[in-house]
């Protein structure tokens, strides 16, 4: 009884902050960035590449026990609340965090805006549409394209962004962001290529978003207010 509390709490966590983040203005738009300029194209369909990616996904369900894919459910959900909750604790809620809570709003903005600009030119099925004989939907279903995974973009520039704000738990964030991607192969919802290609463009992303001027200033404010609750020193 106490899990289901927990998993329904988290649902309408992560549906408050979703609601949150269609709201909010991104700081990197598909206008800004074309991601599909910046990482190479996906394996071409049916070569030994695309055929090994399939194989992953199909192993890696087949390997994957009761608990690992209730995970893989679990982690379909992108608040940052949900990402990296079990790491910065109990205290670590939106209600306490107006800046912190406002900042990731607007960085999964902006992960929503460049990536649907950029997966039509990839037009890549994800697994469990393509492959529907071999490939399970574990996790939320999700119909857009697969290439390149918008999970694995968005963790990927969490971590980079956390990791400044609270580098005491960089490798507890990297950690976490590589369980997250892998329940994006578990859930069905992409191959490995569709996550590599993720973290090129989180990266390239969050790189941009730190030479603005206007991020920084949030960052830091959020920086302070994150912190504070926390009960960490100042930095």
């Amino acid at each position: 009884m106490h899990s289901f509390r927990r998993l329904l709490l988290a649902g309408c966590l992560g549906l408050s902050i979703a609601t949150s983040a269609l709201a909010a203005d991104p700081y990197v738009t598909g206008k800004m960035m074309d991601i599909a300029t910046l990482i190479p194209p996906p394996p071409i369909q049916d070569s030994p590449e695309d055929k090994a990616d399939l194989q992953t996904v199909i192993s890696a369900q087949a390997q994957a026990n009761a608990a690992r894919k209730a995970q893989a459910l679990y982690d379909s959900d992108e608040s940052i609340f949900v990402v990296f909750g079990k790491q910065l604790g109990e205290k670590f809620q939106p209600d306490a965090l107006p800046h912190t809570t406002e900042l990731f709003a607007r960085i999964g903005a902006s992960e929503d805006d460049t990536l649907d600009a950029a997966k039509p030119a990839f037009a890549r099925l994800r697994p469990w549409i393509g492959h529907k004989d071999t490939v399970t939907a574990i996790a939320k279903p999700t119909k857009s394209g697969s290439y390149p995974s918008g999970h694995t973009t968005r963790v990927t520039i969490y971590a980079i962004v956390m990791s400044a704000m609270v580098p005491e738990k960089q490798r507890e964030f990297w950690l976490r962001a590589e369980d997250y991607t892998q329940s994006r192969v578990i859930g069905g919802m992409h191959y490995p290529s569709d996550i590599a290609a993720g973290w090129r463009a989180g990266t390239a992303m969050a790189a941009v978003m730190m030479a603005q001027p206007g991020f920084r200033a949030d960052m830091d404010a959020a920086r302070v207010e994150l912190r504070g609750v926390l009960g960490l020193p100042a930095k």
